[in-house]
């Protein structure tokens, strides 16, 4: 299949070529701020492990599903994003569930020509832009160069960020990011070193900024520390060139909750508290949130 063959859905377009997917995210603002962000992406067939169609009751959906470490995104994401967040699916209408059905077949007809389509892929087979960018967090915020993640820490930040005068941490002694979905007051982005990892809490590790309270949004983090996970396997090709496959990086898990001082729980159900003035937490949501704290007491 190839030729710029077309496939429009709802939430975006595919552009089918002899040797890879192009896919167009949908602009409007009624669709999510991942993708919307992300704009484009290329998905090369040698890094698809299968395709499903699914959804044949309402919109059926057209899925790519990529080899393991293929894509940094999907990688860093890990299965943190809502269905209507996944970048690497399209949803069309309710009565095209043959055409999602006759597309999964011609992918899959690709995939069976790849004998390695279900195999660890030896680097990142899928590009992101690692384009310079910055990242404003809860604490602070990070830079990315090229070459090295720095940290700003703000105001708020733990005594043991402002007390390190290390803020600048090249990619080369980096072996991997961990992201955690960025909630009402949880989520951070980490830089895994090489060797013996910091195991303090996101909120005292030097290498680590929080998310929450609109800081670190999805659409903002996790292009972020895909770009910088692909850079840190291209600053290290000898990983690659040895047959040791992608760099590893930590699969998040729950996230941790970090340290807090009494004044720091109290200052947070203020804050709380005025959210709920404004709106934006309902009585249900401030309640359990405020216990939660008062517990931590």
């Amino acid at each position: 299949m190839g030729l710029g063959l077309e496939l429009a859905g709802t939430n975006a377009t595919w552009v089918f070529e002899h040797d890879r997917i192009e896919i167009n995210y949908s602009s409007g603002l009624g669709h999510p701020r991942l993708l919307r962000k992300l704009k484009h992406r290329t998905i090369p067939y040698h890094a698809i492990s299968r395709a499903t169609a699914a959804g044949g009751d309402g919109h059926p959906q057209l899925s790519l599903h990529l080899r393991p470490g293929a894509d940094p995104l999907t990688e860093i994401a890990a299965g943190q994003l809502s269905d209507d967040s996944e970048p690497n699916q399209i949803e069309l209408e309710p009565n095209q569930q043959e055409l999602a059905a006759y597309y999964a077949d011609h992918i899959n007809d690709h995939c069976d020509l790849n004998p390695d389509s279900d195999a660890l892929a030896p680097r990142f087979l899928v590009e992101v832009d690692q384009s310079p960018r910055r990242l404003k967090g809860y604490d602070g915020e990070a830079s990315f160069d090229g070459s090295a993640v720095e940290f700003q820490w703000h105001p708020d930040a733990s005594r043991v960020k402002h007390r390190s005068p290390k803020r600048r941490h090249e990619l080369t002694e980096l072996v991997g990011v961990e992201w955690v979905k960025p909630g009402l007051t949880s989520g951070h982005f980490l830089l895994v070193p090489h060797g013996d990892r910091n195991e303090a809490p996101p909120a005292d590790n030097i290498r680590a900024l929080l998310f929450g309270f609109g800081f670190g949004t999805t659409a903002n983090s996790l292009p972020f520390a895909a770009a910088v996970l692909a850079a840190i396997q291209q600053a290290q090709p000898k990983l690659t060139a040895l047959g040791a496959g992608p760099v590893p990086r930590m699969l998040p898990g729950a996230p941790q909750r970090p340290e807090m001082s009494r004044e720091e729980i109290l200052a947070t159900i203020r804050e709380l508290g005025q959210l709920h003035a404004d709106g934006i937490l309902t009585q249900q949501e401030f309640e359990a949130k405020k216990r939660e704290l008062l517990d931590r007491l």
